[in-house]
């Protein structure tokens, strides 16, 4: 289910100095004797079911309540703190919960005066995405309903009737990412282009088993640059033109006039193509235990990337190509990991039989 929980968003993991502290676990953590008293009162004057141990009377909590940390209180607590639950106590998704994602760009800048003026084109883009999923779950045996999805199990300890939903929900989750939260590609009047993005995610998964949420970020800054020189001539002595009968009798003022619209070596547009490629990631796993109200950091990086390449066509067959890519990483936690750096760079030569 497409869902909104921007509310939480943009509220960082916290760090190790303030024991990655998070305003909305403990928001979600504070609410649920709330929502466990929410659910317990749509069992007033409830009768338990026949054939069960307290057969006929009616539902005392003294005889055994709803657990704080079942599937049915967590999950609307986790969805009020982390997206737009409200206090609905719905566990699956419904349709009247259901929410827009959106992705949009705009170019009309490029069609302001002094934008046109030095570009081809700007896009202003922007994405969201956010969706709530229920893992696996399955149904309890010794269920009995007693109406509207509400009814009783079997304690295993007391061999009491106790109200609970009838699935048993093991994990949900939240899988939200901006894609990129705000990003601007140009194509500028000389072919030379630019794009800066700046892209998020976070993965918020409850599980009831463990009672804990695991929390893992995503932070992506990239900048690219591109260029491409038409023509260019890698033996030196600038463009080449190449000119037919007709055109070897024109004058040298035509030649120069023209040359430019015909700078081709051998019917082959030799472009040079420049890339360079800026990206800085910083991830995050944390592992919230609810029943301690506790924040562990469990992994993390901080990755910097550089990437340049520069491809030429020799021929019609035959492509140049050299790259060159260094990366750093530094890890979050330096007791499971050490910093390191890669570099590779390398030429290649590319050729096809099929052009």
């Amino acid at each position: 289910m497409t869902t909104i929980s921007i509310k939480s968003a943009f509220e960082g993991t916290g760090n190790a100095n303030n024991g990655y502290h998070s305003k909305s676990f403990e928001k979600f953590c504070n609410s649920l004797s709330d929502f466990q008293k929410n659910v317990e009162s749509q069992y007033a004057g409830f009768i338990y079911p026949a054939g069960s141990k307290l057969a006929g009377a009616k539902f005392d909590a003294a005889n055994g309540t709803v657990n704080e940390y079942s599937g049915d209180v967590l999950i609307p607590a986790f969805l009020k703190a982390y997206a737009n639950g409200g206090n609905s106590l719905n566990i699956f998704p419904t349709l009247g919960k259901l929410l827009p994602n959106w992705s949009f760009t705009y170019s009309g800048l490029g069609k302001l005066p002094w934008f046109r003026d030095h570009f081809k084109s700007i896009n202003i883009s922007h994405g969201y995405k956010s969706i709530y999923a229920v893992g696996s779950y399955s149904s309890y045996s010794s269920y009995q309903e007693y109406m509207n999805g509400l009814g009783f199990v079997t304690d295993p300890t007391t061999g009491n009737p106790v109200p609970n939903s009838m699935y048993n929900v093991s994990t949900v989750s939240i899988n939200e990412a901006f894609s990129p939260l705000l990003g601007i590609s140009t194509t500028f009047n000389n072919n030379m282009t630019a794009k800066l993005e700046y892209r998020t995610t976070r993965v918020l998964s409850l599980s009831m088993t463990s009672i804990q949420i695991n929390e893992a970020t995503s932070h992506d800054l990239v900048f690219g640059w591109g260029y491409r020189i038409s023509n260019f001539n890698m033996l030196g002595g600038g463009p080449r033109v190449v000119k037919s009968h007709n055109e070897s009798n024109h004058n040298n003022s035509n030649e120069n006039s023209n040359g430019s619209n015909n700078r081709r070596f051998n019917g082959i547009n030799h472009d040079l193509n420049l890339q360079l490629d800026l990206s800085l990631r910083k991830q995050a796993s944390i592992t919230r235990d609810i029943a301690t109200i506790t924040s562990t950091a469990t992994s993390g990086n901080t990755a910097f990337k550089l990437s340049f390449a520069a491809n030429y066509t020799l021929s019609r067959m035959l492509t140049l190509s050299f790259y060159y890519d260094r990366q750093t990483n530094t890890p979050l936690l330096s007791s499971s990991s050490y910093p390191t750096t890669t570099q590779d760079f390398g030429l290649s030569i590319k050729f096809s039989l099929t052009r």
